[in-house]
């Protein structure tokens, strides 16, 4: 019913809608944007490598159409490596539509393959199509292999790849959307920026690249409007009335008929040279003003939303309220993970990350895994000298569930809750998880048995967190998860920040494919309400910035400042620290410093994402090494320093008290003794 609501405000919420309206094919000069697009695009297969196992199995692929492809050629091409111990008929066969097009032999002398197969036309119609490989594998006779190892194997690489099919432009729509603006090896999508982007129009745009860029395999290109000199893939132009400046972008626009609105308009056209025939499709993201845009950009950044869209333009005034996805109970599809089932030949999943604030020490979290297994497992009273365990890897701690245990909840799903310790899951800020299931095959190896051992899991499962830390001490382990639900990032006033850098930071705060939520502003505009507000993240040289001239016991800023850290000054390129921020305790700040420009925040980013030592500062060497800060320098020292302090009162107070008993022991001693002496005298 929810869902039915969330679809009616959706719709009811459009100011207008064009369902027939075809895409436009908009001439380009030449002479200012070349297109150099391939008419024959691949695009990759698959989004992780498939392994099929002897003697015999298959795997099936589908793509649809939505109408007759007029060009020929369109290829689908696998990557394959097989096993050592495979000898002849040994064979990999694809098939289109069920008819077997090409097979070749599998033998020791030639491990990795690369198999073409060129589409038939028949699989070029309008409609649903199905590519299917078929693995047959025989091993040498008389040789044994380990459990759960037949031995009899080949891989499908990630590299495998199909044609696109978007040689045939106008078949395009905003359904195409995202999948038609992904970047591959060899197709780049090139988002266009007016050259006097506002803050508001930047922040869309870098929420937009990020987002495709973590969906395809190559990042986004982000050019300026005049630097468009030449584009070899789709084109996406974000910008609010009046933002464009160039003579070339303003015919663009004004041929592409783009609306503006106070809605957000989205247009999709194709792009093709006044001389040839090569074209690509272009999607135009517009509004009246750049706010206009930056309220309603998730509606290309949520897939929620996405999904629903449809025509070649359309114009939103409101989006439909959806629920704000939870940061402490997050489905296992949510990270990647789809429904999996382990077995004797398949006895683990591959590892899974998932970025999480740091939680409360000493707490739990709960894994849910909703299950499925085979009737031939043992049960709790059968083979007791078997054992049969899923075990869950948190961070490379195990975490083992007897399942001869498992409690059924239905006549064929199982349910099991699995205590995580948030010790451990503050371990890392990238959270490792993987799945292993245990005595499903036998030790001997030359051994075999009918047995038939499996264990679905369903990617409905979920991880379940405590509340996040009350008073957050911030390091380096908290980026960029700390940064994830609300920050302002503060460039300083007259320095124009670099579009690419901004990509790597974008799409470094992305936490489980979903983009963060941020705003930027130049020094001169952030008010500090914001600041109060949100985590913030300072991007430039730390003495352009007046605010942090007024955090200098806060924020290192000269070299004395590095060394005192272990840095030395000179060799420093980069250089990240975080604290407690000056207007938020609960809330962190960060300084992101290049200080050699011939570096990229790529690698850097990366690293910091990575990084779990509880430090507050970490450097790139000019020689592209990383360092952090030598010594426990993070923000909890003060509360150490407090305790060491009050420990430091204790023992004061112990050792006056001991003195004073001391003394007064002596006292009555020497007394005493005085006393005595008085009387031996009077004696």
């Amino acid at each position: 019913m929810r869902v039915l609501l969330y679809l009616f405000t959706f719709f009811m919420s459009m100011a207008f809608f064009s369902s027939h309206t075809m895409a436009a094919t908009i001439t380009v000069d030449e002479q200012k944007m070349a297109i150099q697009a391939k008419e024959l695009q691949q695009k990759p297969l698959l989004t992780q490598a498939i392994q099929l196992q002897g003697p015999s199995s298959s795997r099936d692929f589908y793509y649809t159409l939505k109408e007759d492809v007029q060009t020929d050629g369109h290829t689908v091409t696998f990557q394959i490596q097989h096993s050592t111990l495979l000898i002849a008929p040994s064979s990999f066969t694809v098939k289109v539509d069920d008819a077997a097009v090409k097979t070749v032999a599998l033998t020791p002398d030639l491990l990795k393959q690369t198999v073409t197969v060129t589409l038939p036309k028949k699989a070029l119609l309008k409609g649903t199509h199905k590519i299917s490989t078929d693995f047959y594998g025989v091993i040498k006779e008389g040789v044994c292999v380990a459990p759960g190892n037949t031995g009899s194997w080949l891989s499908i690489d990630i590299l495998s790849s199909i044609s696109t099919f978007y040689g045939n432009a106008e078949a395009l729509t905003l359904n195409d959307y995202p999948s038609a603006f992904l970047s591959y090896e060899n197709r780049i999508v090139t988002l266009v920026l007016p050259d006097k982007a506002s803050e508001a129009t930047r922040n869309s745009s870098y929420q937009l690249a990020a987002y495709l860029s973590e969906q395809g395999d190559k990042n986004v290109d982000i050019k300026r409007e005049s630097a468009m000199a030449q584009v070899t893939g789709p084109v996406i132009v974000v910008g609010a009335k009046g933002e464009f400046s160039t003579k070339h972008m303003q015919e663009i626009l004004k041929n592409a008929k783009v609306q503006y609105e106070d809605a957000l308009s989205l247009a999709i056209h194709q792009l093709r040279n006044t001389e040839g025939e090569q074209s690509i499709p272009a999607l135009f993201v517009t509004a009246a003003s750049a706010e206009a845009i930056e309220e309603r950009i998730s509606l290309l950044t949520d897939e929620r939303l996405s999904k629903q869209l449809a025509g070649s333009v359309l114009t939103i005034d409101a989006l439909p309220k959806v629920e704000k996805r939870s940061t402490t109970t997050i489905p296992l599809k949510q990270m990647g993970f789809e429904n999996r089932t382990l077995s004797s030949q398949v006895p683990a999943t591959p590892h899974y990350y998932v970025n999480l604030p740091q939680f409360e020490a000493d707490k739990e979290a709960t894994m849910r895994l909703v299950l499925k297994k085979s009737a031939t497992l043992p049960k709790k009273d059968d083979d007791k000298d078997r054992e049969v365990e899923l075990v869950l890897h948190v961070n490379n701690v195990p975490h083992a569930v007897d399942l001869r245990e498992l409690e059924q909840t239905s006549s064929d799903v199982y349910e099991v809750t699995i205590p995580i310790q948030t010790n451990v899951l503050n371990s890392q800020s990238m959270t490792d998880l993987q799945f292993e299931v245990t005595g499903f095959q036998l030790e001997d190896p030359c051994e075999t048995t009918n047995e038939k051992y499996w264990l679905y899991i369903d990617d409905s499962s979920t991880l379940s967190m405590t509340k996040e830390a009350v008073n957050p001490t911030f390091t380096l382990r908290d980026f960029p998860n700390a940064f994830y639900d609300r920050s302002v990032i503060v460039e300083a006033d007259g320095v124009n920040s670099d579009d690419t850098q901004m990509l790597y930071l974008y799409k470094t705060l992305m936490a489980n494919g979903q983009t963060a939520n941020t705003t930027i502003r130049k020094e001169k505009n952030v008010k500090e309400n914001e600041l109060k507000k949100s985590a913030v993240i300072f991007v430039g040289t730390a003495k352009d910035f007046t605010l942090l001239a007024k955090n200098k016991d806060k924020i290192p800023q000269s070299a004395e400042d590095y060394i005192q850290q272990g840095f030395l000054p000179e060799t420093i390129a980069q250089y990240a620290f975080i604290a407690k921020s000056s207007w938020q305790e609960k809330q962190p700040m960060m300084l992101l410093q290049t200080m050699d420009q011939a570096f990229t925040q790529e690698e850097f980013l990366a690293y910091l994402t990575g990084a779990n030592e509880k430090t507050t500062a970490a450097i790139e060497t000019k020689d592209g090494g990383f360092t952090i800060a030598s010594g426990d320098t993070d923000s909890s020292n003060e509360e150490e320093t407090e305790e060491s302090s009050s420990v430091s009162w204790v023992l004061i107070a112990q050792f006056t008290l001991l003195v004073l008993v001391i003394g007064l022991v002596l006292y009555f001693f020497l007394r005493k003794k005085r006393k005595n002496n008085i009387v031996e005298q009077d004696e």
